[in-house]
């Protein structure tokens, strides 16, 4: 029986199949890198008196790092330029994390999260870096993970709480977009498998930030990010009818019925106590009261009873968690958080200077 040779054919379009590949490889991969180049340029611009400038700037630098040192030339490489890539490369979760929080939440949360992710994350990637070693990549992937499906988690579950309509779609967008493209990525890092089903991923990133800088630059994001501390003064005399009508119903049920005592109060709750669909309560506190955040409309109330209670001599010997509780706090770290955000100091510490009097 005689079999013909199909060795040459087949080696002609195993070439073929691989120059192809090695073309994708490059367009994909040179398309992503000048986008992200563009992007930290323009962040560069906005980074001087900007922090969510500056943390989008080391995330651009984060993605290109990944793009050279994940390169199949550069790949096993051991130079000593790749391996700083390949620590900056391995960071894009930490920054992830700071740069959802910076986007999306506004509330009075603790500053060191974030950090405590990055000099985790940077331990991390520098005991795989130098040492290579099998357990430390598995330890740094499973790390960047986890941050991720933290961040993500804690974007969605913020949503019930934004006031910001454009804000509440890009915490579904773009936070799911940025992280699941990080958890690809990360994914192919780790089974050693070739970069190039990688980069369409890698592009989702790049794509994602340039149109969340675009939006950044909207009235609406203007006004999320210019979110007030303390209660704002109500513009009443831009308000419709209806909307009038709806802001004296919210004041009765804050002022009078005290609602904002309840530690459980969402933005439905409210929003079926009023008789009023969710979405015109969002609007009316948003877009009239100027809160961008529902916890902190919410706190406002609260603070305001706390204060008035705190500087009453009568109720000096009152513990602050009880006034704390009263006031509709759940627990005592998000009353430190939320009174110190405002005023600057500790309960006890306004406690003590207003119960003192003039000096």
């Amino acid at each position: 029986m005689y079999l013909r040779p199909a060795a040459p054919t087949s080696l002609a379009r195993l070439s073929t199949s691989l120059v192809r590949k090695m073309l994708l490889d490059i367009g994909l991969r040179g398309g992503a890198l000048a986008l992200l180049v563009l992007l930290a340029l323009d962040a560069l611009l906005q980074s001087r008196n900007n922090r969510l400038g500056r943390i989008t700037l080391v995330f651009d630098l984060c993605g290109i790092a990944f793009l050279i040192e994940t390169a199949p030339q550069f790949h096993d490489s051991q130079a000593v330029w790749i391996l700083v890539l390949r620590l900056a490369s391995n960071m894009a979760a930490a920054v992830f994390v700071l740069w959802s929080e910076e986007v999306f939440d506004d509330t009075a949360r603790p500053p060191w999260i974030g950090w405590t992710a990055v000099g985790v994350m940077a331990l991390l990637a520098i005991w795989s870096v130098v040492t290579d070693s099998s357990w430390a990549w598995l330890a740094t992937h499973v790390c960047a993970l986890v941050l991720v499906v933290i961040a993500i988690g804690r974007v969605v579950l913020g949503r019930s709480n934004d006031l910001i309509e454009m804000r509440r779609r890009d915490r579904v967008v773009f936070a799911w977009g940025l992280g699941l493209a990080i958890v690809g990525c990360t994914l192919i890092g780790s089974s050693n498998l070739a970069m190039t089903p990688a980069l369409p991923g890698v592009l989702g990133i790049a794509l994602a930030a340039a149109l969340f800088r675009l939006h950044r630059a909207s009235p609406v994001s203007a006004v999320a990010a210019a979110a007030p501390a303390s209660e704002p003064a109500p513009s009443i005399s831009e308000m419709t009818d209806a909307e009038a009508a709806l802001y004296r119903r919210l004041q009765t049920v804050m002022e009078v019925e005290r609602a904002y005592r309840d530690g459980s109060m969402t933005i439905a709750s409210l929003a079926k106590r009023l008789d009023t669909p969710e979405y015109r309560v969002r609007q009316l506190i948003n877009q009239r009261l100027g809160y961008g955040n529902f916890a902190r409309f919410v706190n406002s109330y609260r603070l305001a009873e706390a204060r008035s209670a705190l500087a009453d001599a009568g109720q000096a010997r009152v513990p602050i968690l009880t006034i704390a509780l009263d006031a509709g706090f759940e627990s005592i770290g998000p009353f430190n958080r939320a009174f110190k955000a405002v005023t600057g100091e500790t309960p006890s510490t306004f406690r003590k200077r207003t119960l003192a009097g003039p000096v």
